[in-house]
């Protein structure tokens, strides 16, 4: 079995290299500070904030729906529960 040239061997760097975390306290060669956990928070929460906005208000929609049918009395609500549900679960949230 032939040994691969010099510049075709792919070195596996060391653990330290392979570490993406950085833990809050490490510091850097120039002396500056890692990126701590509540940065990083943040930064999760500004990319997931929208989304979890959009679940929560897509699910208010179907609430108010069902509440304003709540005022007509308990058959039509019973009713109008039944039919959100079913078409939460056939695919309705598809359409939105």
């Amino acid at each position: 079995m032939k040994t691969p040239p010099e510049n075709m061997v792919i070195n596996k760097a060391s653990a330290a290299e392979e570490a993406p975390v950085v833990v809050a306290g490490d510091e850097d060669d120039d002396g500056e500070a890692g990126l701590g956990l509540r940065e990083e928070v943040k930064k999760q929460l500004w990319l997931a904030g929208p989304l979890v906005a959009v679940a929560l208000l897509r699910y208010v929609i179907q609430m108010i729906s069902v509440m304003f049918v709540g005022h007509l009395g308990e058959l039509p609500l019973a009713g109008a529960s039944m039919a959100n549900s079913f078409t939460t679960v056939t695919g309705f949230s598809l359409l939105i």
